[in-house]
């Protein structure tokens, strides 16, 4: 009986670890994906550690600001911490912001908006988003330092990671095929488990500022969820990377402004 249990833990074990190491080939450019095709299951499944996998991505980045610290000042650093992120998610995220911008652009009309989407080209509305975004972050980072810099920087990327499976739970995913379809398909069943791995990650740095980070992801994962089924009836995977976006520059300005309340309040 006891081998029988430890043989199943092992095989527990590496299940967990597959379905990890699957959310990170999807979310970072880092080659982490097993060379065999995975099944379905373990897919979907994989997208219960989206929030850890941004949570391994702040922590990269922390050490990656520490190094940086003794070479450049913070607004430089804010911006290579910015450009790093970007460069290893392969800017999927911002490139879905950006098709976003430009279907909302484009005014109300769903089909119309659905062909901007499907279009990788990026419009006058998209480049817009990108760029606005991209400042906001560094501006904020830039403004941030001790503690609350830390805590802006491990948070931003977990939680803004699980806002994209927040806001696509239960919602139907408007493409039957493309790379998000096996993630994202069905996310309500994803969402329980992704919010209790994303509360487990956030423990390390529970505080005012991190409570202010969740609140602004679940501000942005409810608003966007409300708003796609209204204008579009589901989501796409464009869509659920721009939620993610938004989510991360409202979780860093939600710190900045947490910090500056605690400054205030000390001075």
């Amino acid at each position: 009986m006891e081998r029988d249990d430890a043989q199943a833990d092992i095989l527990n074990s590496r299940r967990v670890l597959r379905e990890f190491t699957l959310a990170l080939s999807f979310l970072t450019i880092i080659p982490s994906a097993p060379s065999v095709p995975a099944k379905t299951e373990l897919v979907a499944n994989s997208a219960a550690y989206f929030g850890l996998v941004g949570f391994v991505l702040g922590g990269a980045l922390i050490a990656l600001d520490f190094l940086l610290r003794p070479l450049l000042d913070v607004a430089l650093r804010s911006v290579v911490l910015v450009m790093a992120l970007t460069v290893i998610t392969g800017a999927i995220h911002l490139d879905g912001l950006g098709d976003t911008a430009d279907a909302l652009g484009a005014g109300r009309e769903r089909e119309r908006a659905l062909a901007i989407l499907r279009d990788s080209r990026i419009g006058n509305y998209g480049a817009v988003a990108i760029i606005f975004a991209l400042l906001l972050k560094c501006v904020a980072l830039a403004g941030l330092s001790g503690p609350h810099r830390w805590i802006a920087i491990y948070t931003a990327p977990g939680l803004a990671r699980w806002a994209m499976i927040a806001c696509s739970s239960g919602l139907p995913y408007l493409r039957a095929e493309g790379a998000g379809s096996a993630f994202f398909a069905g996310g309500a069943d994803k969402a329980l488990p992704c919010g209790a791995l994303t509360l487990l990650g956030l423990l390390p740095v529970l505080s005012p500022s991190a409570f202010a980070g969740v609140v602004a992801a679940a501000a942005v994962a409810a608003g966007a969820r409300a708003f796609y089924q209204r204008w579009m009836g589901g989501v796409s995977g464009d869509l659920i990377g721009a939620a993610g976006e938004i989510s991360e520059v409202a979780v860093l300005l939600a710190v900045s402004a947490c910090a500056r309340m605690a400054g205030v309040a000390l001075s």
